[in-house]
């Protein structure tokens, strides 16, 4: 796959997520200012939930990162810890300064619960692909996905916030900072998503159809504003999408079942062996 290729096929499904979330009646209600306080509220909660455990994912990110791409991953990694820098703030930190703000704290231990359980459901869940690979670039494209909206629409939401919900630009930092850093960041994901195709050889068919299942749903919409207004389109790619997600759910299950068998020989082999002996 030529690099160029599947940086623009990506960019083109960020950008059609990020049209979706835009638009989608939520979006609108908040940037106008005709949402509710508790729809304002209810958003800031699930944008803490979200993005809590942030430096966990960065970290398994790391943990499978191609070697071009570790200085990159590491530097975000400890900006998010908040030690980049002597000045450094966490970005944990700054999001419980974003409920603080709005009045939320009391919520937070009940939010940390929340995120924290949410990173277990990831783990014990069946896998959906054969091999570490297919989840790590997965991973990536849904957290780059982020990166890339953050730096186009944070601004806009710090200013909503700071408007209609009357927060203090200080209160609203987690976002004005995305909003400044992530361009370079966002940048940085579409270079890291190439170099992770190209180490670890996913074929380009495999690479797109995985970043077309991650972004299936709009996990924007999903993760901001709980799954109301996901589009559900059942257009010609979105039926090539689940008819790829249900063959690499039987390639997988064939691998298992094949994994079992040889387990079950040699498990044979190994008591007949020791019976002669």
């Amino acid at each position: 796959m030529k690099k160029m290729n599947f940086r623009t096929h990506v960019e083109k499904i960020f950008q059609r997520a990020i049209d979706e979330f835009t638009s989608c009646p939520e979006f609108r209600a908040l940037e106008s200012g005709n949402a509710r306080k508790c729809d304002y509220d209810r958003f800031i909660v699930n944008v803490v939930r979200t993005h809590l455990r942030s430096p966990q994912l960065l970290a398994f990110l790391f943990s499978v990162a191609p070697p071009e791409a570790c200085k990159n991953l590491l530097h975000n990694m400890l900006e998010e810890l908040g030690i980049d820098e002597a000045d450094g703030v966490s970005h944990p930190s700054l999001l419980h300064k974003l409920a603080d703000g709005a009045s939320l704290s009391p919520l937070m231990v009940d939010l940390e619960e929340r995120a924290a359980e949410d990173i277990r459901q990831v783990v014990v869940d069946p896998l959906l692909y054969p091999s570490l690979r297919e989840v790590g670039l997965a991973a990536l494209v849904e957290i780059e996905a982020f990166e890339y909206m953050l730096s186009r629409v944070a601004s806009r939401v710090a200013r909503a916030l700071t408007t209609y919900r009357k927060l203090s630009p200080d209160a609203v930092k987690w976002f004005s900072h995305h909003s400044e850093v992530d361009i370079q960041h966002a940048e940085q994901g579409l270079t890291i998503l190439e170099d992770y195709i190209a180490y670890y050889e996913l074929g380009a068919d495999e690479a797109q159809t995985i970043a077309e299942i991650t972004m299936r749903e709009n996990v924007f919409i999903k993760r901001y504003f709980g799954g109301r207004g996901v589009p559900r389109r059942q257009t010609r790619g979105a039926i090539q999408v689940a008819s790829a997600r249900a063959r690499m759910g039987r390639d997988f299950a064939q691998r298992s079942r094949r994994f079992i068998a040889a387990s079950f020989v040699a498990r044979e082999l190994a008591d007949r062996l020791r019976k002669v002996v």
